[in-house]
């Protein structure tokens, strides 16, 4: 591959990164919108049923590519981004969208410690500076004003909240990893069947609601989240764990301007600056993306070694 090919593949994955990113955010919109009439387990128990829905024309076009290669990396995956969804949707259900979004997000703080623990993939000093930075972008937006008090939200928001994070930045080392054999669909497959095992016994006991706005909201929430979690596993093939996880800093910002944007929230001139650091320190990550990614082509598993 040229330097040209692979520079617009890059930016490619860049691309993909961001737009993922943004129907994310679109996606947790809706989760908010429905106002609590679902269940956390219900609202990703519909996730995954609209996955599968999507899925199932290629599957059968496609059965021994569906069926997978690698069975036990596809089974871990999806039962961390499953936990990771149960998680973050409890949390947006207990706190602002805004708070939970960020708490969810904490991932590149995990992402580096998974890496050095897992991988030995030692941070460097602009990795470890630049994930505070961002952090303090996103305060700027969450606490634009300085007015809200941790001891005025749930503190079980708050700790789900935080194993999301955990469990997304392992999610990324995972789906890295599985990108080197598995194509996408068949990714997201695994990932929605395991997701609807997982939930339908806690999801069919509790009361559904029977406004059809609120299953269009719903059901809005689980077409993002397709849309969002294709184009992630596609961008996955060609960034790092690291880039995806500081890029995923980018779901509160957007989530602050659909706010903005759609419900008419006011957007005061801090939360303007913290997003613009938000982007600054997520654009000054790429420049260690190289060292990484060589890094990632030979690592192993400390218990590998």
């Amino acid at each position: 591959m040229t330097s040209r090919e692979n520079g617009a593949t890059q930016l490619r994955g860049y691309a993909f990164i961001i737009l993922a990113n943004l129907s994310f955010a679109v996606g947790w919109s809706f989760v908010t919108a429905t106002e609590g009439d679902f269940s956390a387990w219900q609202l990703i128990l519909l996730r995954g049923v609209v996955f599968v829905l999507a899925l199932t024309p290629w599957a059968i076009r496609n059965p021994r590519v569906a069926a997978g290669v690698n069975r036990r990396l596809l089974v871990l995956r999806g039962l961390l981004g499953t936990g990771m969804m149960v998680c973050l949707a409890y949390a947006v259900l207990l706190l602002p969208l805004s708070t939970a979004t960020i708490l969810g997000k904490t991932t590149p703080f995990w992402d580096l410690v998974f890496l050095w623990v897992l991988l030995s993939l030692r941070p460097v000093l602009s990795e470890i500076l630049l994930v505070p930075v961002a952090f303090v972008g996103l305060l700027l937006i969450l606490v634009p004003e300085g007015q809200l008090s941790i001891a005025t939200v749930s503190h079980t928001g708050l700790l789900l909240g935080l194993a999301a994070g955990m469990f997304n930045g392992l999610e990324f080392i995972t789906l890295r990893w599985l990108r080197r054999d598995e194509p996408t669909h068949t990714v997201n497959l695994w990932y929605a069947g395991i997701t609807i095992i997982l939930t339908l016994p806690f999801a069919i006991g509790s009361p559904w609601p029977d406004q059809p706005m609120i299953w269009f909201f719903a059901v809005m929430f689980g077409l993002s989240s397709f849309f969002g979690q294709t184009l992630l596993a596609e961008a996955m093939e060609t960034i790092t764990p690291t880039v995806a996880s500081v890029s995923c800093l980018l779901v509160p910002a957007f989530a602050t301007l659909i706010g903005w944007v759609v419900f008419g929230q006011l957007l005061s001139g801090l939360e303007l600056v913290g997003i613009t650091v938000v982007l600054t320190a997520g654009a000054l990550m790429q420049i260690r993306e190289s060292r990484q990614r060589d890094g990632l082509g030979a690592a192993k598993f400390r218990w590998q070694k």
